[in-house]
């Protein structure tokens, strides 16, 4: 087992050990991890044959291991079985100057061990490899409403449009409220990754225009190995009546008919998104976040470290 800072890191090796791996991921890219954390370093078992990434922060003093913005399932991956062992291996491996592990973890990453005790995460999945009209049966009545309201609107199915402009909506909608609290720099690593999964030939990104040309929905899907990940989006607010989510989602399904591919709605853990996700026939699905502490509860720095760490999930 060796701790390698990225620099150190094979490149080519890298790649290929996630991509060969039983839940391969854009977002364990040696490009992408390098964007959304420049530091990150990472455990490597043999020649790769087992590799986990580290994306690493300090402030203040205090270093820990986490899961960047608009990054999803991490983790170990392997094209072999990863089994309790191999991950508690793996996270005794973790250098103890992260006194904090903050990580959600790829689905084929398991323990029976208390010391990680992971809490089950839900997101939403269903399987592509069907005609779009089998796919919309399993569509809920109030989902099949909204998407007829929707094409009563004069709305139009776009590819025509930037990742800016996703971003823009996003911004100007939901990014508005307080407890959303990405910065310029956040947003500016969000395009970047994206142009990166672009180049890669990873990337969709699709919209919605009234019949005045006014983008009311965009949305950015990542075709991930395996799946096809419902990653970031945005609506304008003030045209809820013309449900245009509902359209996108509803036109990107049909596009994608028949496609031997899992699509993930990439959460949520909120009742209301969740909802909404479900009414697509998406199905609840578990996957584990590690959020372990390794330090005293009598430490000066407990406080001054959850102040950190909230600013961070904030």
């Amino acid at each position: 087992m060796r701790l390698l800072e990225n620099r150190f890191i094979n490149k080519e090796l890298w790649n290929r050990s996630v991509e060969n791996s039983s839940f391969p991921t854009i977002f364990a890219d040696y490009d992408i991890l390098t964007l959304a954390s420049p530091g990150w370093k990472a455990l490597v078992l043999g020649e790769y044959e087992y590799v986990m990434p580290l994306p690493t922060k300090a402030k203040l003093g205090v270093k820990y291991v986490y899961t960047p913005f608009f990054m999803s399932q991490l983790g170990i991956f392997s094209k072999n079985e990863i089994t309790p062992e191999v991950t508690m291996l793996f996270f005794n491996s973790i250098p103890y100057i992260y006194r904090q592990i903050d990580l959600l973890l790829a689905p084929g990453n398991y323990s029976d061990n208390s010391l990680i005790n992971p809490i089950e995460m839900h997101t939403y999945q269903m399987r592509l490899n069907r005609p779009y009209v089998l796919l919309e049966q399993r569509f809920s009545e109030n989902t099949k409403r909204n998407i007829k309201a929707a094409e009563k609107a004069g709305l139009t199915y776009t590819t025509q449009l930037s990742v800016g402009e996703v971003i823009g909506l996003f911004k100007n909608g939901r990014g508005k409220d307080k407890s959303i609290r990405y910065n310029k720099k956040d947003y500016r690593l969000l395009e970047e990754m994206a142009g990166c999964a672009s180049k890669k030939g990873m990337l969709d990104i699709v919209g919605v225009r009234d019949d005045e040309g006014r983008l009311l929905a965009g949305a950015l899907f990542l075709r991930d190995y395996q799946c096809i990940r419902f990653w970031f989006s945005g609506r304008d607010y003030r045209f809820p009546e013309k449900k245009a989510m509902f359209f996108l989602l509803n036109e990107y399904l049909k596009v994608n008919e028949k496609q031997d591919l899992l699509f993930d709605f990439n959460g949520s853990m909120n009742e209301n998104v969740a909802r909404f996700y479900k009414g697509f026939g998406g199905e609840q699905c578990s996957f584990p976040f590690v959020n372990l502490r390794r330090y005293s509860y009598l430490s000066p720095f407990i406080k001054m470290y959850k102040t950190i760490i909230k600013q961070e999930k904030s």
